[in-house]
């Protein structure tokens, strides 16, 4: 892990565990630091695969990650997308108890610091941060279930792609449309339409 790489790692940390920078015992942010190590992972390359069990954390560093559900037929239908400066892991307890439902693949050539969902778990819960931790991550996941499942009931699917242009407007030019479709719940012909019916540069 090179240098810029490790220090936006340690400020996450800081901020999300200790919700501190300062004042915090070097000797015990170098341990959490040092159960992470670098890893690359190209386009499309899995992270975690559905049917296998996710025991990982990922922070990110550079690209675009996606959860998606295959179906029997093979068509995936995107969940989410995380990218960087986003730790991704096992947020429900089923999650960490059960096999994956879901696939969580690279969009882009990704780079990520990663570590044994279970060390993180016993360093955080040794040190007494867990609860700190965990408790808004939780509240997040369970606020954005709520706000995508109103979105999907009360909007229209052109309300929903200016939402999401507007919530993530970095994003719109790095996901390629088929993903953004499938995330929106509508097909690639039908975000076409929508994209040609509206000015796509003031959405």
């Amino acid at each position: 892990m090179i240098d810029y790489e490790k220090k936006a790692l340690e400020e996450f940390l800081k901020e999300k565990i200790f919700y501190s920078i300062n004042n915090i015992d070097e000797n015990i942010l170098i341990e959490l630091l040092n159960l992470f190590v670098k890893r690359e992972y190209s386009h499309n390359e899995m992270l975690v695969k559905a049917g296998d069990k996710w025991d990982k954390v990922f922070f990110i560093h550079k690209g675009i990650i996606r959860l998606f559900y295959t179906n029997l037929e093979g068509q995936d239908y995107n969940k989410g997308f995380f990218w960087e400066n986003q730790l991704l892991w096992p947020i429900a307890p089923s999650a960490r108890k059960n096999n994956s439902l879901f696939n969580v693949s690279a969009l882009e050539t990704v780079t990520v610091s990663v570590c044994n969902f279970s060390s993180f778990y016993s360093w955080l819960t040794r040190h007494g941060y867990w609860e700190k931790f965990a408790l808004p991550y939780v509240e997040l996941f369970v606020e954005d279930k709520f706000r995508r499942e109103y979105e999907f009931l009360s909007n229209s699917a052109t309300e929903r792609f200016r939402h999401f242009c507007t919530e993530y407007s970095d994003l719109v030019g790095r996901i390629p449309d088929y993903h953004l479709a499938s995330y929106l719940g509508v097909t690639n012909v039908t975000l076409s339409r929508i994209k040609k019916s509206i000015d796509f540069n003031l959405c």
